[in-house]
């Protein structure tokens, strides 16, 4: 009960900066991390803990708090947040990065999506060559070498294809 009322006291501060010694040394971290992460802090909010607490001499559990923290965290930061963020076309910098699972699906989706754009665009522009190329004949050599690189580059970003099992160039050699 006691470790209720004072989890009770810091949640109700808000800020880590008014704690005093006895809320430093029988603080329940797991549950202010919890509590943080549900209040939007960024995962660098621990250091004001350890800040505060220093002056008494104690030591945040820390590893307690980012336990707290991360699971809570977890919990509302879901993977299909972060496509959601990909499809709008929306940057996030909030606190779902300190989840590793929300900061990679955004980070790889976010990659994917550029490439989808990138390949678009490259698809778009050699529509638009052949076109031009189909109306205007004195252009079509400096066309065809603009057509030849986009080309090159959409190979690098749809991968190239490899044959299985290469047929040997000497078929005695082998």
């Amino acid at each position: 009960m006691k470790y209720l009322l004072i989890t009770g006291l810091l949640l109700s501060a808000g800020c880590s900066n008014h704690m005093n010694q006895e809320q430093c040394e029988s603080a329940n971290w797991h549950a202010i991390g919890v509590s943080d992460a549900w209040h939007n802090e960024q995962i660098s909010h621990a250091q004001d803990y350890v800040d505060a607490c220093e002056e008494y001499g104690v030591n945040p559990d820390m590893k307690a708090w980012r336990s707290g923290y991360l699971s809570a965290l977890h919990n509302q930061c879901p993977a299909s947040l972060a496509l959601k963020y990909v499809v709008e076309g929306k940057s996030y910098t909030g606190p779902c990065l300190a989840d590793p699972e929300f900061h990679q699906t955004l980070k790889a989706n976010a990659a994917e999506a550029k490439k989808k754009i990138e390949i678009n665009r490259i698809e778009t522009r050699l529509q638009e060559i052949e076109v031009a190329k189909s109306k205007h004949a004195k252009n079509s050599e400096d066309l065809g070498w603009e057509e030849y690189q986009l080309q090159q580059e959409l190979l690098d970003l749809k991968g190239t294809y490899q044959v299985a099992d290469p047929e040997p160039v000497n078929k005695v050699i082998r």
